[in-house]
């Protein structure tokens, strides 16, 4: 019988006590892996104030889970924190998203594994959507019988899992989205680096982006994925956006 392996769930998190809250009580009732089997963490930019005690105490109140949280040394803005967490990532697999997506349908993280299992050249699968952004999709099927016995997407046949592959040469340049996603660690890093550190949030991703849109016409490069049911969007994105306020951190550079 198939063993799932450890997968963490990777918050990334700055002073919003109530949304991510509501953030980990949206996959606490949606999202379905083994619960033995999933390792939290949540990276705190160094929240003024006493955000990550207070975090520490308000998790208790939740129960079965047991979360980490780990502090950047110093305020770095995202780039910085998610390096972070992607630094403190013991775990084969990430599931990343930031603190105020709340998951408001069922996310089931066998499926995405098991895709991630039986596919070397995907190296992440998207579940923020894709919805009106211009990408190619190229449909592939694979069995995974061996995973998940009874599986069967839709109509299809049972035991056979339909994805669809994002076309490097799509017109848009999001193919990549700091939306919450599953990707396999370290090796998508490796491949396409760290995040950029020192800019503002839409900077860091459209940097990635590009950098990503790019390397992806590289041999050996790893793929991104989606699947049909998460084209739509399907997460209320509940917090005041840090982007180019006071709190989107930006550092000179050189």
């Amino acid at each position: 019988m198939f063993e799932f392996p450890e997968v963490t769930i990777g918050i990334i998190t700055y002073n919003r006590p109530k949304e991510i809250l509501e953030t980990l009580a949206g996959l606490n009732r949606h999202l379905i892996y083994p619960a033995d089997k999933i390792r939290w963490i949540l990276s705190d930019d160094c929240s003024p104030g006493n955000y990550a005690n207070e975090l520490q105490l308000s998790l208790h109140k939740m129960r079965g889970l047991s979360f980490e949280v780990i502090r950047t040394s110093h305020n770095g803005g995202w780039g910085y924190n998610a390096n972070w967490l992607v630094q403190n990532c013991i775990t084969k697999y990430l599931f990343q998203l930031e603190d105020d997506y709340v998951l408001r349908t069922s996310l089931d993280l066998r499926v995405g594994v098991a895709l991630l299992q039986k596919r070397e050249n995907i190296g992440m699968i998207r579940y923020r959507g894709t919805e009106g952004t211009g990408c190619v999709y190229h449909q592939g099927e694979v069995d995974v019988s061996d995973i998940l016995k009874d599986y069967q997407s839709g109509l299809g046949s049972m035991g056979k899992l339909n994805y669809l592959g994002i076309n490097a040469g799509s017109p848009t340049l999001w193919i990549y989205s700091n939306g919450p996603h599953l990707k396999r660690i370290p090796e998508f890093h490796q491949f396409y680096g760290r995040y950029p550190e020192g800019l503002r949030l839409g900077a860091t991703e459209e940097s990635y982006a590009h950098t990503v849109k790019n390397g992806m016409t590289l041999s050996g490069a790893p793929g991104i994925a989606i699947f049909s049911d998460f084209i739509p969007l399907y997460w209320d994105h509940i917090g005041h956006s840090y982007q180019d306020s006071e709190f989107d951190i930006c550092h000179k550079v050189g």
